[in-house]
């Protein structure tokens, strides 16, 4: 197996060259301009928040096809001049810290490079279309993404940790190491919009192939992992839907199903596949009307919780209802106090399965000005 692992490390760093070198060149390309040369009142004002339409179809790395992706938001927060020196790329809940520049002109060049220091790396470059007014409207181009694993690893404790290993895997060489501490906060692995219709409502007829993922928990320890699933109305770019804590003004709930709480490992893998039936479930929310907490009563299974979350004071008062709400997040977490490991693999989400190895992808996108 190190044979595999040495030569999949050897190729992510080749491809993340690559991918930094052609941004680079990009970049210097447009940073050769004339010293004498006044561009300053020709440089288009690109900063905003961009709603990326579109997605892309990665490829792992070993040549197998990856489930698809959407794109999320893309945000340039300061720019001078030609120098864009600090934006930000969301994707699948990873924060990709981007610089770059933009060309002079009614419709130049802009490029974009950066990583989120945490294994993704990615490459821009596209044109910024404008209006009669010059006014800014829109981004269009192709953008060139490697990432070691999907989703983003999170820890909310002093002495936990998340984190990819190649230390035990189910199905290929790298897995999610999650190791719990002694303080109840999670470790987990987050997946932001991943592409999926999915319904709230369809959690009463749940197939058992479309939610799920494999583990292998310490020999002897306990408790087993969860799945929280995060259903909210279809606001894309939404910020507070983005992070792992929810609330503020986002109507949102999460429902988390722990069929674990009794487990105790024994260091081999087990399978985890969700269905309408799946026990020991929980959840909290915000009404979409004026955001009023709800939620915190334990129910029987995942076939009762869209008529408990409808039949809540907060959602009634408003009138709301949230069985059309679409999944927006699902995140794999250990939660309770106990020092542990638990390796997570093979995520399934929406019937697509995630196998958390390398991938990349090169696909073209357009971003639209939001504000």
């Amino acid at each position: 197996m190190k044979s595999r692992v040495t030569n999949w490390i050897k190729g992510h760093r080749r491809l993340a060259v690559a991918l930094l070198t052609l941004t680079l060149a990009l970049i210097m390309a447009l940073a050769v301009i004339p010293a004498h040369a006044d561009w300053s009142l020709d440089y288009p004002d690109v900063e905003g928040t961009y709603l990326m339409a579109g997605g892309a179809r990665p490829v792992d790395l070993d040549g197998t096809r990856h489930p698809r992706v959407g794109f999320n938001r893309l945000i340039i927060t300061t720019q001078s001049g030609k120098a864009i020196t600090d934006a930000t790329l969301e994707h699948m809940g990873t924060d990709i810290a981007l610089t770059g520049m933009v060309g002079p002109g009614s419709r130049p060049t802009i490029v974009l490079g950066g990583t989120d220091s945490d294994g993704t790396v990615t490459a821009i470059q596209g044109r910024v279309l404008t209006n009669r007014a010059g006014e800014v409207v829109s981004l269009s181009g192709r953008i060139m993404t490697y990432v070691t694993q999907d989703g983003s690893r999170w820890e909310d404790s002093a002495d936990g940790t998340t984190e990819i290993s190649a230390a035990a895997y189910h199905s290929e060489p790298l897995s999610c190491l999650l190791t719990g501490g002694t303080l109840a906060n999670p470790e987990t692995i987050l997946f932001h919009n991943p592409v999926s219709r999915m319904r709230l409502s369809q959690l009463a007829n749940l197939r058992s192939d479309q939610l799920g993922f494999w583990f292998n928990l310490q020999d002897t320890k306990t408790p087993g992992p969860e799945m929280m699933l995060r259903f909210a109305p279809y606001e894309r770019g939404e910020p507070t839907v983005q992070t792992y804590y929810g609330g503020g003004t986002s109507g949102l709930v999460d429902i988390t199903v722990m069929p674990y709480q009794g487990y105790t490992g024994d260091g081999t893998w087990v399978e985890c596949d969700l269905a309408e039936d799946a026990a020991t479930i929980i959840y909290y929310g915000n009404d979409p009307t004026d955001y009023t907490a709800f939620g915190g009563t334990p129910v029987a299974s995942l076939a009762e919780v869209e008529a408990a979350i409808n039949a809540e004071v907060a959602m009634t008062a408003g009138e709301d209802s949230a069985s059309n709400w679409l999944l927006t997040m699902v995140s794999v977490e250990l939660w309770e106090g106990g020092a542990r490991t638990c390796y997570i693999d093979d995520v399934t989400i929406g019937g697509m399965t995630y196998s958390l190895e390398p991938n990349s992808y090169y696909a073209g996108f357009r971003a639209i000005l939001q504000e």
